[in-house]
């Protein structure tokens, strides 16, 4: 027995209050008429012999009673006994976690696991109710809770799926944590695994613990499993020429293996393009150059594949989308004679061997003849003047998702164009600043948006070289919309601003060796790839992705198109991944599977590859410490929830309450039995025979 609040125990010592009045209590005196005391002679009284304890019945009420209050503020409590009488004759819930991880392919683990989820099964009791989960990086909860055997055997034997996401034990103990909120029974829980270890490198202080009474591991692995996977590939994304000018430089790793002679096997759009027999070294990696192959135009499925397979398949294949497109077009219109600005911008842009830009000179006074729609992006290079057919189709054309770069000259300001493209033009032009004085020769650029997509290549590097540019000349600009970059007096730089799902990008001085000597310095070829990558908004798509993750459609949809049509996502079997009630406005959709997923909007498909995580090709075990760590700490917590939920359940104990009703009859019996024997006696009644009053005379 245990008490809750103990301190009020101290009120025991309260019960030598009626022993003691019990001791000092006075008898009283009987009065006797009586003619003459002169024949008394006078005896003391000694009142010690008879400081006795008399009506015991009585003080032993009066303790009980204060006893019984004591008790009842103290709030006794048995531990077990309440949490006992609630589970008295009931069974378990059985949750059966099925890791269904990539590993679990490896050579027959996946049939042991069934094989043991079975025997699991034939030993649940009548009482008892099970449910079935896999879990890998998430958690699919199989069936209801139910005590048939058949119906758990039918989840079993109905082709629960084998994922290619990597191990995560906790999504599996997740899952019990959900069932546990709803269960009506204690939890039993057996966690079915190989038991590989990268499922524990995500939790720094040790896997979680299950909310159950029992917790069970059971291991389906091997203690020597060798895997080769294919572990990286790297590569240009998107090309621009028939011939692949770049390298692929694949990796291809070993765990716990032997030294072998593999056979690395590249194809391209379903045309094997080149095998290479390698040597992997015992439990090493190698790396594996493939080049100077044709790609055909558009976008391609590309493998590497090792050959010939071992006990794990599924990583033995390397997916990636490669993509040969033409080179995006740039429309640089200036005036006749002026060369110098294109000079620089054109060797700016070819500066790569494969460059992804194509740049077409005009003069304005072509413009009237020039569709857009051929074009992605358009430079004015001091440009004062336009045909009004051709500006109000520049501004649909930015609107439109076009993009626009506009650097300023010897014809700036010019109110006139200005208020032509006002929809377009991100400042206001004031004045031309020449710094011709001695303090004023030169001035620097100066900060500039670090967290800008722009100056991304410059957070790292080439901050130095871009804040050395001398300027000798520029447009004082009034900023209405964002400033990028500034110059050293505070002056705005370089403005954008957005139109619709175009960007537009001015520059208050000239890309010549005229007004500054920006072409000269290092960071100039950086920075325009930026603007013009940033203009025609060149995705960066990774090479592929790894499973599992989510993507963002919105990346694939053709910034030209702003109409609502649905979108047909085809997965690696052909089959849509998102359900046609969703396709009209899907926001992401899930990769959860390795191989090719189409995506189609309007006219426009984009192909996209995934893969396995990597970490989940190596298939070493947890040790034998670090199970009985997780079981270890299974028991303390399981432990401290008994105390606690123990605990709990025992301030619902009505002990006090009872032990108050108690001492409430012990008190009312004290009350009558104190009439009868403390009331003071009637007068001219004695208490004495007439023998015993002639024995006190004499």
């Amino acid at each position: 027995m245990q008490f809750l609040s103990p301190w009020f125990l101290l009120g025991a010592l309260a019960v030598g209050v009626p022993i003691w009045l019990h001791l000092i209590r006075r008898q009283q005196a009987l009065r006797i008429p009586f003619s003459s005391l002169m024949f008394f002679r006078r005896i003391p009284t000694k009142s010690l012999s008879r400081q006795r304890l008399k009506y015991l019945l009585l003080l032993s009420l009066r303790v009980l009673v204060i006893l019984l209050i004591v008790g009842a503020f103290a709030r006794p409590i048995i531990p077990g006994v309440t949490r006992v009488l609630l589970t008295a004759g009931q069974g378990r819930h059985a949750v059966i976690l099925l890791d269904n991880s990539m590993s679990m392919q490896y050579g027959d683990r996946w049939e042991r696991a069934l094989e043991a989820a079975r025997e699991v099964i034939a030993d649940l009791r009548e009482t008892d109710q099970a449910q079935i989960v896999t879990f890998s990086s998430d958690f699919q909860i199989q069936n209801l809770p139910t005590s048939d055997k058949a119906a758990l055997r039918t989840v079993l034997e109905g082709g629960l799926p084998v994922s290619a996401s990597p191990t995560s034990y906790a999504q599996g103990i997740r899952a019990a944590e959900q069932i546990a909120e709803d269960a009506r029974q204690p939890l039993a829980v057996v966690l079915i695994s190989d038991l590989q270890k990268s499922g524990w490198a995500e939790q720094s202080l040790g896997p979680p613990v299950p909310p159950a009474e029992e917790f069970r591991l059971v291991d389906v692995g091997e203690p020597q499993a060798p895997n080769w996977t294919v572990e990286s590939v790297r590569s240009r994304r998107t090309i621009y020429q028939s011939r692949y000018s770049d390298q692929i430089l694949a990796r291809v790793t070993g765990f716990g293996t032997p030294e072998t002679t593999k056979q690395l096997i590249l194809s391209v759009g379903g045309r094997i393009m080149e095998r290479k027999s390698i040597q992997i070294p015992a439990s090493g990696t190698v790396s594996v150059v493939f080049e100077g192959f044709e790609t055909p135009l558009g976008d391609n499925g590309g493998e590497i594949r090792l050959a010939p397979p071992d006990s794990l398949p599924t990583d033995d294949i390397f997916h990636f989308a490669l993509e040969r497109r033409e080179p995006y077009r740039l429309l640089f219109l200036r005036e006749p004679g002026e060369e110098k600005e294109l000079y620089y911008f054109q060797n700016a842009l070819a500066a790569e061997p494969d460059s992804p830009f194509q740049v077409e000179a005009r003069a304005p006074a072509q413009a009237s003849s020039i569709s857009l729609s051929d074009y992605q992006m358009v430079a004015l290079s001091n440009v004062a003047s336009l045909p009004p057919a051709f500006a109000s189709e520049l501004v649909r054309f930015v609107q439109q998702g076009g993009g626009l770069l506009i650097t300023l000259g010897t014809r700036f300001p010019d109110p006139e164009l200005e208020t032509r493209l006002e929809a377009v033009w991100p400042a206001r032009g004031i004045e031309k600043r020449w710094m011709t004085g001695d303090a004023d020769r030169l001035v620097l650029l100066g900060e500039f948006d670090t967290e800008h997509p722009l100056f991304r290549e410059f957070q790292q590097s080439g901050t130095e070289s871009l804040r050395q540019v001398e300027t000798y000349a520029y447009v004082r600009l009034q900023a209405q919309d964002h400033v990028l970059l500034r110059f050293a007096n505070g002056d705005p730089a370089l403005v954008e601003k957005k139109v619709g799902r175009g960007r537009v990008l001015l520059y208050a001085s000239t890309f010549d060796n005229v007004w500054s000597d920006l072409p000269l310095h290092p960071a100039f070829v950086p920075l325009v790839h930026q603007m013009v990558q940033y203009g025609v908004e060149m995705a960066a798509e990774p090479l592929a992705y790894t499973i599992p993750t989510t993507i963002a459609l919105e990346n694939y949809k053709p910034r030209d198109n702003s109409e609502e049509q649905a979108w047909v996502v085809l997965g690696p079997e052909g089959k849509r991944e998102v359900p046609l009630a969703e396709e009209l406005r899907p926001d992401f959709v899930s990769i959860r599977r390795p191989g090719f997923y189409q995506i189609r909007f309007a006219q426009k498909t984009s192909l996209i590859a995934a893969n396995p995580d990597p970490r989940e090709s190596d298939l070493a075990q947890l040790p034998a410490e670090d199970r009985e760590l997780w079981l270890a700490g299974f028991r303390a917590e399981r432990e401290a929830t008994a105390q606690a939920s123990s605990l709990e359940l025992a301030k619902r104990q009505t002990i006090w309450w009872n032990l108050l009703i108690l001492a409430f009859l012990v008190a009312l019996a004290e009350a009558y039995l104190a009439n009868q024997y403390l009331k003071p006696p009637r007068a001219g009644a004695t208490s004495e025979s007439p023998q015993e009053t002639s024995h006190a005379l004499s």
